[in-house]
């Protein structure tokens, strides 16, 4: 273990009309686990847009992966697990922080804001290639307006679904699409390595513990 732990990410694809009843049983699977030691805390975050690939992406942070693995254990949660619907097909991994940016002073703390999620799928031996063209976007979009912080985890795992998924807080959607739209951002996007597929979307938390 490490002193900035290891982050849990699940990305579930699942129908728009069933996305209800899935955060219910979010709610109380991870209700089960919350007080487990080695616990540090979970979001759950819901698409902003029903087009989008992923409809639910939690975000959970623990001391370790055998604290998880010890929590889990509890009978209370295994019976939960196991009336948990198969309408939805997740995408799971633990993960590292490998980069991160702040803001420097052109967000805003106060209010919700959206988080910004961008699953990638990449073979894992072709990240080291990949990540400049990552942190040159990420550093372009730190300075926009509404720009809170970013994330970029990389996965412990090298056949984990998406080897690295980027998480980032912005004060709105208005303030992320237009970062989004800045010439400058579209120019850099466009230079990204084909070989790197980019599952992006906008969510907001539904659920913290």
């Amino acid at each position: 273990m490490t002193d900035n732990g290891i982050t849990l990410i699940d990305a579930w694809e699942l129908p728009e009309d069933r996305i209800d009843e899935f955060i219910a049983r979010w709610r109380e699977r991870v209700g089960l686990i919350h007080t487990a030691p080695g616990f540090r805390d979970a979001r759950l975050h819901r698409r902003l847009h029903p087009e989008s690939r992923l409809g639910l992406v939690n975000v959970a942070h623990w001391d370790s992966i055998e604290a998880r693995d010890e929590a889990l254990a509890n009978p209370d949660f295994t019976v939960s697990a196991a009336t948990a619907a198969g309408y939805a097909t997740v995408h799971g991994g633990w993960y590292q922080v490998a980069a991160e940016f702040r803001t420097a002073g052109n967000g805003s703390d106060e209010g919700p804001g959206i988080t910004f999620v961008n699953a990638f799928e990449l073979p894992a031996g072709r990240i080291d290639e990949f990540l400049p063209h990552w942190l040159g976007r990420a550093e372009l979009m730190s300075k926009a307006p509404g720009f809170r912080d970013s994330r970029l985890h990389r996965a412990v795992d090298p056949d984990t679904p998406f080897q690295l998924v980027s998480i980032a807080h912005w004060d709105s959607p208005e303030a992320w699409r237009t970062a989004d739209d800045d010439p400058r951002f579209q120019q850099a996007l466009s230079a990204s390595p084909d070989f790197a597929i980019a599952n992006p979307s906008l969510f907001r938390v539904v659920v913290g513990f």
